[in-house]
């Protein structure tokens, strides 16, 4: 018998959409040698996911790591990835973790539990790489996800960009690509088992294709070709990587989806200049320009926004506000500055008192509101399609290709896909009723429809 065959697995993901994928390949992978993946107590094996990306961050990784170990005193508790190359050996014994897995090791994960379970090993292993000399891909795989809708398909790792804010480079090292042929691969797969949309993620995507004389551009173009997948999106890419190569192939894909999440983090050049992100506003609204006469006025461009940094005064951050009114946002996400050790900006002088940062993140939340409503409201009266995620009672939601929520009563549980007549906008998302679907469109083909969950064929 296998030393995971029958066991309960939890497995948790905290951060990024990178983090997400991770989370559902080592449950697609655990569940190949005979786990049983389960999303509550009981459970005989934690797998926790982790993020340090910001203070809080870590304090939540120590947070839920506690609360596990609580409530299951004789289970194995496994933290992997970014905070565990930042914690030393000691915290991380403190919290009682039984392995400690850094990045680039994660693909490993399933033999050092078997290893720990049959007692090869001693529980309180930590094993982390050398960021900058590892240059293999962690071998993750994802088969199948419980979400027949949509799933994250990561494509890269690592950054050497070292915005001055930002430990990740330390955390995720070295830029390194997923190959062409595994990434088709793995995508088919999805598709044959159900997925309709795919979202490429990656530390930072833009940097994909440099190590392997590729490019997200020809990575886009291969994916586009599958048959049986409907939708293909990025999760995040840097403003450096959208150029006018990389904006043709997008818009000779159909399949790619009109939304682009572009981070700005500021809108001041003088912050801009202290973050080291490489670029200035003029910048970053003329790439905005460029996106819209290549891809068409109705793609929905979100962003990131940090406020609070070191050296941010009011008129910076009124700047800020002034500058993503004027590029005409959707969807704007807002994060107070939180210092790094070991990063440049952490001696930066000037930082932001917390009660004067926790006031302008609320106020650009509340920018961000009327932006979201604004750009929906472009849809008002239109048709749009909607690829469905559930159904409550006689309605139906999901996502539109332009990334808004939206929800329409008149379909039913059969189609996956739908066109939506939009007649209300309210917070953001669309709601109307269902005009069609795609069932017999030749354009729209898709591949099994058979349930899976993750892992399990």
């Amino acid at each position: 018998m296998r030393p995971l065959e029958g066991k309960r697995v939890f497995v948790h993901a905290l951060g990024c959409r990178t983090n997400i994928y991770e989370a559902s390949a080592l449950s697609s992978m655990l569940s190949e040698e005979g786990a049983q993946i389960v999303d509550r107590l009981p459970f005989d094996i934690a797998v926790v996911l982790t993020c340090t990306v910001t203070s809080t961050a870590d304090k939540k990784c120590r947070q839920l790591i506690r609360r596990l170990r609580h409530e299951s005193p004789d289970a194995a508790i496994v933290a992997c990835g970014c905070f565990v190359q930042r914690t030393s050996r000691e915290d991380l014994s403190d919290l009682g973790v039984d392995l400690a897995v850094g990045s680039r090791l994660k693909g490993k994960l399933p033999e050092l539990l078997s290893a720990l379970l049959d007692g090869r090993a001693e529980r309180g292993e930590i094993l982390t790489a050398d960021l900058w000399s590892e240059n293999r891909w962690d071998d993750l795989r994802l088969s199948c996800t419980g979400s027949r809708a949509r799933a994250f398909l990561k494509v890269q790792d690592g950054c050497d960009r070292f915005c001055a804010y930002c430990v990740i480079p330390f955390v995720r090292g070295r830029p390194i690509s997923r190959s062409l042929k595994d990434v088709e691969k793995e995508a088919k797969q999805l598709v044959e088992n159900g997925c309709r949309e795919i979202i490429l993620t990656g530390v930072n995507l833009g940097l994909y294709g440099g190590d392997i004389s590729s490019s997200l551009g020809e990575l886009v173009k291969r994916l586009g070709r599958i048959d049986g997948l409907s939708r293909l999106r990025f999760g995040s890419i840097e403003s450096f990587a959208v150029d006018e190569e990389l904006l043709r192939a997008l818009a000779e894909t159909p399949k790619f989806c009109p939304h682009l999440h572009i981070p700005l983090q500021s809108g001041d050049d003088g912050v801009l200049a202290k973050m080291e992100r490489g670029y200035t506003s003029a910048d970053f609204a003329k790439m905005t320009e460029r996106v819209r006469a290549i891809l068409g006025e109705d793609v929905h461009l979100s962003t990131d926004l940090i406020v609070g940094f070191p050296g941010e005064d009011e008129a910076a951050f009124d700047r800020s506000l002034k500058f993503i009114s004027s590029i005409g946002f959707g969807r704007l996400h807002v994060f107070p500055y939180s210092p790094r050790p070991g990063t440049k900006a952490f001696s930066i002088a000037g930082r932001v008192g917390r009660k004067v940062a926790h006031e302008r993140v609320r106020e650009a939340i509340a920018l961000g509101k009327t932006l979201l409503d604004r750009y929906a409201s472009r849809w008002l009266g239109r048709e749009v399609e909607v690829l469905v995620e559930g159904h409550t009672g006689e309605v139906s939601f999901g996502y539109t290709r332009h990334y808004l929520r939206a929800e329409a009563r008149g379909g039913s549980a059969i189609h996956p896909e739908f066109r939506v007549k939009v007649l209300k906008v309210q917070d953001g998302g669309l709601s109307g009723i269902v005009v069609g679907d795609f069932a017999d469109e030749e354009e729209h083909s898709y591949g099994s429809a058979a349930t899976c969950q993750a892992g399990q064929r």
